[in-house]
């Protein structure tokens, strides 16, 4: 929600469909800030519990807190959310958090359970009241950092291609999304949501051999990404030149480092995504990203799906930052 001074023409604001258009044009230089952006929440996901799907289920109910404020039109700042004391969730019910995660009911009705135990959250009768303790493990500090350095990306490609005009700072666009924390969380875990409910739906709802199988992935993307060689910036030549980029594989213990999963787990995992040639072991026994051909449709079906929704996320916040800057010089 923007307060303005008078109404902003229409045209100033920044349409989800062009912004796709410039970043799928320039996507060798958006790729590194938005893979790691996403490469450390994933991996993230697992360290806050040593239990992804746990993680996974407290972010989704504090969507449903960030919803209901969204929805009634309250806004509520970073700093607001992040000091209340505990947020009561009124209607839980295990069977929908289940469908929508992709999580079985019972293991649903388990975790939930073990994080009643720890305290983490606490129930009563339908309700669920997440403590204050609760808000550090997915506090979003890094990804606030992380999705300021892609929007500013972003916003740099955007100017250069006269789809903006606005000067902006970096600090504005963070200012922008702790200060409305509401709408932008709002439309962030719409996106993060479907990105990773898409991707694990392709690994069997399988949390842990996504997590796993990302690494080698955004260790040739980085490498890709850092080719200087590469004549042409757009989405299909990146897939073309990520297939055929080599790199220096990864090894069982880095992997379990990284992602901070039990190496016992990790190797166990790592057998499926190799039988099923999602990943592939060397001589040397290091890890590298598979031979795609058989999934790359819905691969690359999955990967627009997530750049349509980043772009309408983007735009979103892109257009409260320049509609306020214009309120602002107007009055």
């Amino acid at each position: 929600m923007v307060e303005i001074a008078e109404i902003p023409s229409i045209r100033a604001g920044i349409d989800k469909s062009r912004l796709k258009i410039i970043i799928s044009e320039n996507y060798l230089d958006f790729a590194p800030e938005y893979m790691s952006f996403l490469g450390e929440w994933i991996t993230g996901t697992y360290k806050a519990f040593n239990d992804a799907d746990k993680y996974i289920i407290l972010a989704y109910l504090f969507n449903k807190t960030v919803t209901f404020y969204h929805d009634n039109f309250v806004r509520v700042t970073y700093d607001q959310f992040y000091n209340t004391k505990q947020f009561d969730i009124e209607k839980i019910n295990i069977v929908e958090i289940a469908k929508f995660l992709g999580i079985p009911k019972e293991t649903t009705r388990r975790k939930i359970a073990e994080l009643e135990k720890a305290k983490v959250i606490q129930k009563k009768r339908k309700h669920l009241i997440i403590d204050r303790t609760a808000f550090k493990l997915v506090e979003p500090i890094n990804t606030i950092k992380n999705l300021t350095n892609v929007f500013y990306l972003i916003y740099k490609l955007c100017k250069k291609e006269s789809l903006i005009n606005e000067e902006i700072q970096k600090d504005t666009i963070a200012n922008a999304m702790r200060s409305n924390l509401t709408y932008t969380w709002f439309h962030y875990y719409k996106f993060i949501f479907q990105w990773l409910c898409n991707w694990k739906s392709f690994f069997n709802n399988d949390t842990e051999k996504f997590i796993i199988w990302c690494i080698p992935m955004l260790h040739r993307a980085n490498k890709m990404s850092n080719d200087k060689n590469t004549p042409r910036h757009d989405i299909s030549s990146w897939r073309l030149g990520i297939e055929k980029i080599e790199t220096q594989g990864i090894n069982t213990m880095s992997l379990s480092d990284i992602t901070g999963i039990p190496r016992p787990t990790v190797t166990r995992k790592l057998k499926t995504l190799i039988q099923n040639k999602h990943l592939y072991m060397d001589k040397q026994k290091l890890i590298h990203p598979g031979n795609q051909g058989i999934y790359k449709t819905e691969m690359y079906n999955i990967q627009n799906n997530a750049l349509n929704q980043f772009s309408e996320f983007t735009s979103k916040v892109f257009n409260q930052v320049i509609f306020k800057q214009i309120s602002l010089k107007s009055k």
